[in-house]
């Protein structure tokens, strides 16, 4: 168990590295803007690079570094290639929020939403903005290749690393899919809903950024107490996410709390409170998921609903199971031990918002 007076300093690391990281983001930024010769197109890439930097807590690119420190590597080239996952990130979330039709995305207007009020008085300008957003996001996607591309690793390294940012991206793709067709209406059972999690958030959010500083140090021989960790904690930070996003406020999930359910989203909340209610209350969640808009009064019977048949008392065990059960896997890791101690500590952190 950490103890309580190093939170303080593991804080504080959290906050170095992430500057750090934002450096070499803005740096790169640069970069890729002054290349651009097209004056629209360069409006796009500030846009995109604003909606990179607004916000966002860096968790995927620290623990690429945390990882690479873990295994001996030294010096600041690992931010360089670090901030390949996070512009991977702002592809995926500028394409989510198109697919689930966000207007919001970590407090601020969601990228196709900015795009259209920047287009100004053009024909068909939703579109128009979805469209560009599309590119935006193609080439974020490619900006993140190039980024790990640029550093100044040796080549076997980063063929290795770029091999694991590849299976990051292919299999969030994967997750994503899955996450469509359960909005679709597609019926999930818990097994295929841990499925879509470990695809859609464990793997670029834990797993692959922590297996791609192992690379990028040059160790494979942790890897299955690396995936390990990372697909349990992550596990547990989406089904904490999905408790918030039911009973947070805008402010701590950064858009609205009835998305998830406008959305039609079955979450382990909605899955277990089906499970265990009568038909009647079964029918009423199903009608709620199907809604698109639903009003105060459901939101909030559907709340009482999901905490009176044991769903929220069950998730809250099962985000604590795979957290003790992932930090468990810290212990079989051959690295430092700093590094080793602030993954336990992330783990309980990732988990420690309040609702």
């Amino acid at each position: 168990m950490v103890e309580p007076e190093e939170t303080g300093k593991f804080k504080k690391y959290l906050e170095m590295e992430k500057n750090k990281i934002n450096f070499n983001l803005e740096e790169y930024f640069q970069y890729v803007s002054d290349e651009v010769k097209d004056a629209h197109m360069k409006k796009i890439v500030t846009e995109l690079r604003n909606y990179t930097m607004n916000g966002g807590k860096r968790v995927r690119p620290i623990l690429i570094a945390i990882a690479y420190r873990m295994f001996g590597g030294a010096g600041d080239e690992i931010y360089r290639a670090a901030i390949s996952i996070e512009l991977s990130q702002s592809f995926f979330l500028i394409h989510d929020d198109i697919m689930d039709r966000s207007d919001l995305r970590r407090g601020f207007k969601s990228f196709h939403r900015k795009v259209e009020e920047m287009l100004g008085d053009i024909k068909d300008k939703e579109h128009m903005a979805e469209a560009l957003a599309i590119v935006a996001g193609d080439l974020a996607v490619d900006y993140s290749f190039d980024a790990l591309n640029r550093s100044k690793f040796p080549l076997d390294i980063k063929y290795m690393a770029m091999g694991e940012l590849i299976e990051i991206i292919r299999t969030t793709g994967y997750g994503e899919g899955l996450d469509m067709f359960s909005s679709a209406g597609v019926k999930l059972r818990m097994n295929d809903l841990i499925r879509l999690h470990l695809r859609k958030t464990a793997k670029y959010t834990l797993e692959g950024p922590l297996v791609l500083g192992s690379y990028l140090a040059g160790r494979n021989e942790n890897l299955h107490a690396l995936r390990s960790y990372g697909n349990l904690v992550g596990l547990a930070f989406q089904l904490h996410d999905d408790v918030i996003g039911l009973f947070g406020t805008q402010e701590e999930i950064g858009k609205p709390p009835k998305s998830d359910v406008n959305e039609g989203k079955q979450t382990l909340l909605m899955i277990k409170a089906i499970e265990k209610s009568g038909e009647k209350d079964r029918k009423f969640i199903e009608k709620c998921l199907n809604s698109g808009d639903i009003n105060d009064e459901d939101f909030e019977k559907l709340k009482n609903i999901v905490r009176d048949t044991g769903s929220y008392d069950y998730s809250r065990w099962l985000i604590e199971k795979f957290i003790e059960s992932g930090k468990r896997y810290v212990d079989r890791i051959d690295g430092n031990m700093e590094q080793k101690q602030f993954l336990k500590w992330f783990a309980d952190y990732l988990v420690s918002r309040k609702y």
